[in-house]
């Protein structure tokens, strides 16, 4: 099954005109749902600048938004001009693809949703047992450790304050169509799924979506497809958007890409001082033509402190200026919201997805960009050793 035309035997249960369309909070969300079409030989549609006025021919339609880094009222907003678009083009398979530590506006992005799609009864699933997540008498762990004892308790967005699936969805006793279950094992999932109508929306992470995939798509099953080393003979660009430990980890066992670390004053000081930015720039391109593997940190030390958001259109506008004036192979950026930023402030408006090394770590090719590829990964996620292998 290829990009330009969907599969008919697939669409038994939902209406064969209406593409199974996903509605992510985040991009390196959305792309982990990407690679798990991939794997079950899915046709995929992946938009993150949404101006579409028909519906793709694919079989899965992916709409990467960047509302998880919005304001919540502002979140809302752009959630309802999506769905508004959705309502006129008649979609009604949806699936919510959320963070899966609960992360985001969830609750005001759902309400948004049903203002334009009619929906009985919402399942909520977040977590994924397979590392280490799980959700056992409402209360949300990793690897045994309650949520708010966890690193996420430390994001810089949304750090967690409790373990309560309820509480950290904000949701009350009138609130009884939100179906919050326990997660400890895939079958949880499964019971869910073979309940899934047209009236039901499904919110969750990847593990819940392809739950969902026998409903939507009967005759679809996963494939194995090793996916392709890329460091030895490609230039490549790494950006760390990231702060957790994950990223930190791999940032301090790094043996394969030279290292540019960049400190928060250093960076207040070149978004202030343009003469300084351009010989920076010039520098940095310099070290890429020299060393061609070369990662792009931003560390908040040294008494210095600078806000996500700032750092997250400084890694844009160094990634846009990089594309541009480097020979780029590979580009790797781990963190939806740099991610997201990054490809907005390159011109870039859609992917389409070629491999999947492990969960949520995806390789997309660029429409109109020949030879750029680019890898996306969640900032909770380790990169796939199988990316890096000899």
């Amino acid at each position: 099954m290829g990009n330009d035309g969907r599969s008919v035997s697939y669409g038994i249960i939902f209406q064969i005109i209406n593409v199974v369309t996903v509605l992510a909070d985040d991009i390196t969300g959305a792309a982990e749902i990407a690679g798990v079409c991939l794997r079950f030989g899915l046709s995929v549609t992946f938009d993150f600048d949404f101006h579409i006025e028909r519906l793709p021919l694919t079989d899965v339609w992916i709409i990467a938004s960047d509302t998880r880094s919005l304001p919540e009222k502002e979140a809302g907003v752009a959630v309802r001009k999506i769905v508004k678009t959705l309502n006129i083009l008649q979609v009604t398979t949806i699936f919510k693809k959320i963070d899966s530590a609960l992360r985001g506006h969830i609750l005001s992005e759902i309400n948004a949703l049903r203002e334009y799609i009619p929906i009985e009864k919402v399942f909520i699933l977040p977590a994924n047992p397979e590392t280490g997540r799980t959700i056992e008498g409402g209360i949300y762990r990793i690897n045994g450790q309650p949520l708010h004892q966890t690193a996420f308790a430390h994001d810089p967005d949304f750090p967690a304050q409790t373990a309560s699936v309820r509480e950290i969805l904000q949701l009350t006793e009138n609130d009884a169509d939100m179906v919050t279950p326990d997660i400890f094992k895939k079958e949880d999932y499964e019971t869910c799924a073979r309940q899934i109508r047209s009236e039901i929306l499904p919110v969750g992470g990847s593990v819940f979506f392809e739950a969902c995939l026998p409903v939507y798509f009967p005759l679809a099953k996963p494939h194995s497809v090793a996916p392709q080393s890329v460091h030895n003979e490609k230039s490549m660009l790494m950006i760390c958007g990231s702060t957790h430990e994950a990223s930190k980890q791999f940032i301090r066992e790094n043996r394969i890409f030279y290292r540019l670390d960049i400190n928060a004053g250093f960076v207040e000081e070149l978004l202030e001082n343009m003469e300084k930015f351009r010989i920076w720039m010039e520098n940095t391109r310099l070290n890429f033509n020299h060393y061609k593997k070369v990662m792009i940190t931003v560390k908040n030390e040294y008494g210095w402190f600078v806000s996500s958001k700032r750092v997250k259109n400084f890694l844009a506008v160094i990634t846009a200026e990089l594309i541009r004036k480097c020979a780029i192979d590979e580009l790797l950026i781990e963190g939806g919201a740099t991610a997201y930023a990054c490809l907005q402030q390159a011109g870039f408006s859609s992917l389409v997805p070629v491999e999947e090394y492990s969960r949520g770590v995806v390789r997309f090719k660029i429409p109109g960009k020949m030879n750029l590829h680019l890898t996306l990964k969640p900032g909770s996620y380790e990169w796939s050793s199988k990316l890096f292998e000899s």
